[in-house]
């Protein structure tokens, strides 16, 4: 009786074995993984830090990466103005998109936030940067959408 235990034994342990080293049924060997593309994600500035950029900036600097052009606002309504194209919302990042612009909020002649814009079908945020990397992230709200594409306009015909 004690050697038909083993025998059973040994047979469910080399049946376990075997179906172990089976390979996978359906998968072909000279498949490639499907490669997964990510969007990134950031969180999104909140109310408090929004509002704390409201207060606090007294000068706006942007940068055009592709344009001959660059902005400086210093004016306190424009300053403002800018700081509301920031949506509280996070974005949808839904492609590979390129920065059209970096946006710097200053205050009392130092950078206290920056943001790269990004305005394309599919990417249209503002990309908030510490230590030059990415950090936060928010919509951008449509006044924001048409003074960008206002500026981009007018270089374009200054141009053709």
């Amino acid at each position: 009786m004690a050697s038909t235990y083993k025998l059973i034994v040994v047979l469910s342990l080399a049946t376990m074995l075997c179906w172990s080293c089976k390979s996978e049924s359906g998968q072909k060997a000279d498949e490639a993984p499907k490669e997964v593309v990510t969007t990134p994600s950031y969180p999104p500035l909140g109310n408090e830090a929004i509002s704390k950029l409201y207060a606090d900036a007294d000068q706006v600097d942007i940068i055009f990466f592709y344009l001959p052009i660059s902005v400086n606002q210093e004016d306190p309504a424009s300053v403002k103005s800018t700081v509301l194209y920031v949506s509280p919302a996070a974005p949808q990042i839904t492609g590979q998109c390129k920065a059209i612009a970096r946006l710097s909020w200053i205050a009392e002649g130092a950078i206290i936030k920056e943001a790269d814009v990004f305005l394309d079908t599919g990417c249209i945020y503002l990309l908030f940067m510490e230590d030059n990397k990415p950090a936060a992230a928010n919509a951008m709200s449509p006044a924001g959408v048409e003074f960008f594409n206002n500026i981009i306009s007018q270089v374009e015909k200054k141009r053709g």
